[in-house]
């Protein structure tokens, strides 16, 4: 018997628990799709909110982004197909841009299309990207602290 997400979910969320459910960008400059997730928060199961990013293949436009706005190039983490399963392809995260998502969207969002058995984002990855977010002006701080 399997366990439903709206209690597995809360009981085994943790930092580097993936993700991958639909998400509506509502513009014509990004699709509109499933995505992958990765929970960034160090105490997922009492934050509010938790802290995602999702990856994308578009590594070169995210690096030129970086580069015209001044930001450091490590905010853009890149992970080869190699790191994890997962990645099919060559992929970044772009550490400037993090998705809040509550527990109870989340829970819904993975009923209605999404999936949720992916074993965690290996740690040095996972550190790559908070390191990332660590250096983005973009990210206020008290979202930094709580990676």
């Amino acid at each position: 018997m399997e366990i439903p997400p709206k209690i597995r979910i809360p009981l085994c969320v943790e930092q580097g628990s993936v993700f991958n459910f639909f998400v509506d960008f509502g513009d014509s400059k990004r699709q509109s799709k499933n995505r992958y997730f990765v929970v960034l928060n160090r105490n997922p199961k009492t934050d509010t909110a938790l802290i995602m990013v999702t990856s994308t293949t578009q590594i070169q436009k995210k690096r030129e982004f970086v580069k015209r706005a001044g930001i450091s190039d490590k905010t853009i983490v890149e992970v080869k197909t190699k790191e994890h399963y997962i990645f099919t392809s060559d992929s970044a995260f772009n550490c400037n841009e993090i998705f809040e998502v509550n527990m109870s969207d989340l829970i819904k969002k993975i009923e209605e299309n999404g999936s949720m058995n992916y074993p965690k984002l290996p740690d040095d990855i996972l550190k790559r990207i908070i390191v990332g977010i660590n250096e983005s002006p973009k990210i206020s701080q008290s979202i930094k602290d709580l990676m």
